[in-house]
């Protein structure tokens, strides 16, 4: 008999509750949750892993949420989850996948590949300033370019400023005169 009082003391300290809010304002993510029927508690931190951060869709989302020292006054959640929302399975031992509800991913493919699939921009910023920006139809680099290797185009290539090929300017260069004395004006 105290056996099973002992095996139900413990079992209490853990439950899944419903998640009703997340208030993702202050230092820390609180929880609204109803861990049983009828019951409603407030306030309860998310113990979140650091440098990472997440504020699952509140329709399906539940927690498993401690009493931490057997004092069920102190409850304390584990991230929310939403297993009903955009879970990217079917991975292979190793992989790894950060997600979000719209389907958005970087996929690390256990030392073969990353990917990244964005729904409609990617924007990468340094200190605060937009560096480059990619959508279906345009890449936007904000620095200066560097490049080792070639470049292959298959389209045009348009440029506001000046083309250098070395020091030979594209558009202030002159050519030789072969058969007159002199060169040629520059390229209008």
């Amino acid at each position: 008999m105290a056996l099973d009082r002992l095996f139900m003391a413990v079992r209490a300290l853990f439950v899944r509750a419903v998640v009703r809010s997340i208030d993702d304002t202050g230092a820390e993510q609180m929880l609204t949750v109803q861990p049983h029927y009828g019951r409603v508690r407030s306030g309860v931190p998310v113990h979140q892993p650091f440098g990472f951060a997440s504020h699952a869709p509140l329709d399906g989302a539940v927690a498993p949420v401690v009493a931490v020292g057997g004092d069920h006054a102190d409850l304390m959640a584990l991230p929310p989850a939403n297993p009903s929302r955009a879970r990217f399975g079917r991975l292979g031992e190793g992989d790894s996948v950060l997600y979000d509800a719209c389907g958005q991913r970087i996929y690390i493919q256990n030392g073969k590949i990353v990917r990244l699939d964005c729904t409609s921009e990617m924007l990468v910023t340094i200190g605060g300033s937009p560096i480059l920006d990619l959508t279906a139809k345009q890449a936007t680099l904000n620095v200066p370019l560097a490049v080792k290797g070639g470049i292959t185009a298959t389209g045009d290539i348009a440029a506001q400023g000046d083309v250098k090929a070395g020091s030979i300017s594209l558009a202030s260069h002159t050519h030789p005169v072969t058969d007159a004395p002199g060169t040629t004006g520059r390229p209008q």
